[in-house]
């Protein structure tokens, strides 16, 4: 991107590449385990629905208190040294999860790596956020597309990279396992090359660090020097923001966007723990889960690739769809409770989950961009967390008595949150009533 000009002596490009590369990076690898070690325990371990569901959703509960305590350690050591623990610890706690099988010691650990992976997204976010405060009014909306197809990619490469490692090793999910923890060690090196979120200025359209200029001891006379104190770049006038924020956006309450995440992740961790129980049942194999969940998340990726670009106003319409949708798919399983059933929905509903995280994070964007707060990227992931440790934790007790009883029971959660969130959208659509959309 932007790093690759060239820049006049005084100051050099400001690298945006780490932010997408940690991401990227971290979802890769996560999704090759995220899908292994369901698929182990319950093909290879035939371990119960009910512990399969503590399992998949202690590393979830536990993420609720990481952007919490993330909060404090940002505050002591930076952004880039909090995101560089979170790559660390995470590394080395799945190392030891695929060591250490004993129920309760994964448990254990995954707990832990929840707490690690909070240190991380917050903070890439804020990151994301400082750039949409700082930047050009036209390259505001870019950074957040590049960010949600940095991660979008690595969990879509990491689907189908997972796949051909399971079917080329008739079902080896261990042998995915341990690629799995290799990929994790290139989160570390990515995080050691962020910048310091403090550093960056624009000139013109472009993201520049400042230099000082040190006499030094060579013959040759001066020597560049990296440093936190901001230096204007002496060629270049350079540009204010003049960015506008958006009304539209923020007349919904906070609220909105935090109910709104946790829907968005309560629905999308159903699947992951249905899926394989239903396909072990069916004798589908487990590379199949890999292959709908690639599907799932190509559809997801380009739908946030493609809404992103759209106005405010398209956002809360696909938002509106998506709730709908997903409220008609939990009835149409609840009816018709069979794997072809479970399948479609299941990789459909990637376009529902990305226009819910297409609005409701544009939301959550627009408010730390705003109000200059790491407070609201924190409470997104704060809120995701709950979602993803509800969703799994009450799908696998159900699961255990009957699994098609999941269908009803989370038709009714989903029909009301969808009233809850309607009435909090009561300001905004004001806005849309208006012909204001910003």
């Amino acid at each position: 991107m932007q790093d690759s000009m060239n820049c006049a002596p005084s100051y050099r490009a400001y690298r945006f590449w780490p932010i997408y590369a940690v991401a990227f990076t971290r979802t890769f690898s996560y999704a090759i385990y995220g899908l292994a070690l369901p698929n182990y325990l319950v093909y290879f371990k035939h371990v119960s629905a009910d512990l399969l569901g503590i399992i998949l959703s202690v590393i979830n509960f536990t993420f609720i208190f990481g952007p919490l305590l993330a909060m404090l350690v940002t505050k002591r050591l930076g952004l880039k040294n909090t995101v560089i623990i979170s790559s660390i610890g995470s590394f080395i706690l799945v190392m030891m999860q695929i060591v250490f099988f004993d129920p309760v010691i994964l448990i254990i650990l995954r707990g832990l790596d929840g707490i690690s992976t909070g240190f991380c997204w917050p903070n890439l976010q804020m990151e994301v956020s400082n750039w949409q405060r700082a930047g050009p009014p036209a390259f505001t909306n870019k950074y957040f597309q590049n960010y949600g197809l940095s991660w979008n990619s690595g969990i879509l490469l990491g689907d189908i990279v997972g796949f051909f490692i399971v079917f080329s090793g008739q079902g080896n999910e261990f042998l995915a396992l341990i690629i799995s923890v290799i990929l994790m060690a290139f989160m570390i090196p990515c995080s050691f090359a962020m910048e310091c979120p403090n550093c960056i200025k624009f000139s013109g359209t472009k993201g520049v660090v400042s230099l000082t200029i040190e006499r030094g001891q060579d013959p040759t006379g001066n020597m560049f020097r990296e440093a936190d104190t901001t230096v204007e770049p002496s060629n270049e006038p350079r540009a204010e923001n003049k960015r506008v924020a958006s009304s539209f956006l923020l007349a919904f309450p906070a609220l909105f966007y935090l109910i709104g995440t946790l829907v968005y992740s309560y629905v999308r961790s159903i699947y992951p723990l249905i899926v394989p129980l239903v396909y072990n049942t069916a004798g589908v194999p487990s590379a199949m889960v890999y292959l709908f969940t690639f599907f799932y998340q190509a559809i997801m990726m380009v739908t946030i690739m493609t809404w992103s670009r759209l106005s405010a106003r398209s956002g809360y319409y696909t938002w509106f769809l998506a709730m709908i949708l997903n409220v008609s798919f939990l009835a149409w399983l609840w009816a018709f409770p069979g794997v072809i059933s479970l399948t479609i929905a299941y990789v459909v509903t990637g376009a529902c989950s990305g226009w819910l995280y297409n609005f409701t994070s544009k939301i959550m964007l627009e408010y730390g961009a705003a109000k200059n707060s790491l407070n609201y990227a924190t409470f997104y992931e704060f809120f995701n967390g709950i979602g993803c440790t509800i969703s799994p934790l009450l799908a696998g007790y159900i699961a255990d008595v009957n699994i098609v009883a999941n269908y009803p029971v989370n038709l009714v959660i989903i029909i009301g949150l969808f009233v809850v969130l309607f009435i909090l959208g009561k300001n905004a659509r004001k806005f849309l009533r208006n012909g204001n959309n910003s």
